[in-house]
């Protein structure tokens, strides 16, 4: 069989195409209105055709909350650790000294955020602030961007002095399109108050007079063990609302209840360890 049909043969055939009009629909169902701040993850793998790509979903959000409210996206850049902490890929300690002498300081407007391209995308609109941290950034486009993204701590970066503290002091949402709780960074917040998780050091660069200069930073040695069921309860207390779009499934909740929930959860299974 000549190659170029038997390539054509096993291309994926494209099911729905979506548009901007189509996602705004369905954010609306959910519940998403004009004024509102909301956490946003993606899985755009997971969502399927996009007409225009990752702006279209930026497009759908800003038309839904409206410039009264105001969209935020974890920007992480956990890639510029010290090649002695990453836990993600083995760096043979050889190129240590190599790789910390080329790295550049972390940069608000160039740091990439790894391979997400909804991140990416939103990163170049305009009038989008980004929070200054070398590992766990946020950008925020609306009303109260720049609020969210003022001020953020180098030690313990997800507590409630951080962009996710401002979410929940304004009564923020999280919206999951296509991904599980397991990515929900809001349940970040809520481990720092259970005292499970153990501390550790994290080395980065920074920017300091236009050079880097390497930090030992603290923070919590994260672990989403247990999110999955802490979204589970709450569907089941029916705080969350859910729709397909695509070929992936969408769900929307309050971040407030969902930290709220979480500590109990982790508190409670605290107290059944000790047991």
């Amino acid at each position: 069989m000549d190659e170029s049909v038997r390539d054509y043969e096993i291309k994926p055939v494209i099911q729905e195409v979506l548009t901007k009009e189509d996602i705004k629909y369905q954010l609306q169902k959910m519940g998403i209105k004009k004024g509102m701040s909301v956490l946003v993850h993606a899985d755009l793998d997971n969502i399927g055709y996009l007409s225009n790509g990752p702006q279209t979903v930026i497009d759908a959000l800003i038309d839904a909350v409206g410039y009264d409210g105001t969209i935020v996206m974890p920007t992480f850049t956990l890639d510029m650790v010290d090649p002695c902490c990453r836990k993600d890929v083995h760096i043979d300690c050889e190129s240590w000294e190599y790789i910390r002498d080329s790295m550049k300081p972390f940069d608000r407007r160039l740091s990439c955020s790894g391979s997400d391209e909804l991140v990416s995308q939103f990163l170049r609109n305009e009038a989008v602030a980004r929070s200054y941290h070398p590992l766990y950034s946020f950008a925020a486009w609306g009303k109260y961007a720049k609020v969210i993204c003022d001020r953020h701590p180098l030690h313990f970066s997800l507590s409630k002095e951080s962009p996710l503290g401002r979410l929940f002091e304004l009564n923020g949402f999280v919206l999951l399109l296509g991904c599980s709780y397991a990515e929900c960074v809001m349940f970040h917040m809520a481990r720092y108050d259970t005292g499970q998780l153990p501390i550790r050091i994290a080395c980065c660069p920074v920017n300091i007079n236009g050079k880097a200069d390497w930090k030992d930073l603290l923070d919590l040695d994260f672990d989403n063990t247990g999110y999955d069921m802490v979204g589970k309860i709450m569907e089941e207390r029916e705080i969350v609302k859910m729709c397909a779009m695509g070929e992936g499934l969408c769900r929307f909740f309050s971040g407030r209840q969902a930290v709220t929930l979480a500590k109990a959860y982790y508190n409670l299974k605290k107290k059944e360890f000790v047991l």
